[in-house]
């Protein structure tokens, strides 16, 4: 089976992620996503994370009534920082009857250069970049790898910081997230001032 991995923090989830998943299904990309919902990520302070089980839960509850994404703790029990090459490696030796493929917004591909090992991923998984609305200047080299294929999903033009801010706010942000993981925000207070 081909399956794309979606790694992220998502703090929270929100419809932009599900329109990307569900774009790469119907196009008959992969067969399935799997939302690594990363503890750690290297470039990002973790100070800023909301606790890793409220992320996860709220990715579980958004795909719970779809049997094409899956809510994905592997990198949990990983070790420390949390490097993509890390993980494929090991999901990779975990499920050795599928084939997997990375997505990545285009915002992420730009510092690809940047990441550890970023031959051997680009070597051996294809990976999907999905575009998002401030256009960046993409290393034009890379693009040209059989294995990276720029798609031309829906542009995604909110971010789960804006989303958290409007929370923050008491604005009003169930057009972005779905009515079940605003409920569960809501229900464990995440995202007030002491939470950002």
């Amino acid at each position: 089976m081909n399956i794309g991995l979606y790694f992220g923090t998502f703090d929270p989830i929100h419809f932009g992620h599900i329109n990307i998943a569900n774009f790469l299904i119907d196009n008959a990309l992969v067969e399935k996503v799997w939302f690594v919902v990363t503890p750690q990520n290297p470039v990002k302070s973790s100070n800023n994370f909301t606790d890793f089980i409220h992320r996860y839960e709220m990715v579980k509850i958004q795909v719970k009534d779809n049997n094409n994404l899956l809510a994905s703790d592997i990198e949990l029990n990983l070790k420390r920082p949390n490097y993509t090459i890390n993980s494929l490696r090991y999901i990779s030796k975990a499920y050795p009857n599928n084939s997997f493929s990375l997505i990545i917004g285009e915002d992420n591909f730009v510092n690809f250069k940047k990441w550890r090992e970023y031959k051997e991923i680009m070597n051996y998984y294809k990976i999907y970049v999905y575009p998002r609305k401030t256009r960046l200047k993409t290393d034009m080299k890379l693009i040209m790898s059989n294995n990276i294929e720029m798609i031309e999903a829906p542009l995604i033009d909110l971010s789960s910081t804006n989303i958290r801010n409007i929370i923050n706010d008491k604005g009003y942000a169930k057009q972005f997230i779905s009515d079940s993981v605003y409920k569960y925000i809501t229900t464990n207070n995440l995202y007030k001032s002491n939470k950002l």
